[in-house]
């Protein structure tokens, strides 16, 4: 597939079949994850894949994720990305936003939809699940396939122009 297409045609599915994921397809999500690249190549990033009843159930007391049986909570580990301490700036975030995208690109290309998740009560997550202080989960990244009657936001073919965002200096 032609990447701008697969850019222009990936939406955020927030209606999903019960079709469950296959363990090889998950691989490959979260292979792309695996490469993707992060400040120093320190690789913060630490994904835990809430799939078994009881780990859906903990996370839906906190949020909600459109009724996927498949959700990855996509944690920065603080003590491992790479700090810039000259601007007080830990990278953590960046870079799981980065593994993020790279994931719910590829899952589009394998014909698995998902739904970017960041509105959601950190302190409260991190708490359901027990995590150690120094990981913060900054996204949960719902998966399935999508719902037939399932249709891109009506916002979603709304595009500035180049113009509207990019400066040539």
């Amino acid at each position: 597939m032609d990447f701008l297409k697969l850019c222009a045609d990936r939406y955020s599915v927030r209606s999903f079949a019960d079709t469950p994921i296959s363990d090889e397809v998950l691989n490959q999500i979260l292979e792309a994850g695996r490469l993707a690249p992060t400040a120093m190549n320190f690789q913060p990033q630490r994904i835990f894949v809430i799939r078994s009843e009881e780990a859906l159930t903990t996370m839906r007391t906190v949020k909600k994720c459109y009724g996927s049986n498949l959700v990855l909570m996509v944690c920065g580990d603080t003590e491992v990305a790479c700090n810039r301490p000259k601007v007080d700036h830990c990278m953590a975030e960046m870079d799981c936003a980065i593994v993020t995208t790279q994931m719910m690109l590829e899952a589009h290309s394998l014909g698995v939809g998902t739904c970017w998740i960041c509105a959601f009560d950190v302190p409260a997550m991190a708490k359901a699940f027990d995590l150690p202080e120094n990981l913060t989960p900054y996204v949960l990244l719902a998966l399935g396939y999508p719902s037939e009657d399932c249709q891109p936001g009506p916002r979603h073919f709304e595009r500035l122009p180049l113009s509207d965002t990019v400066k040539m200096l």
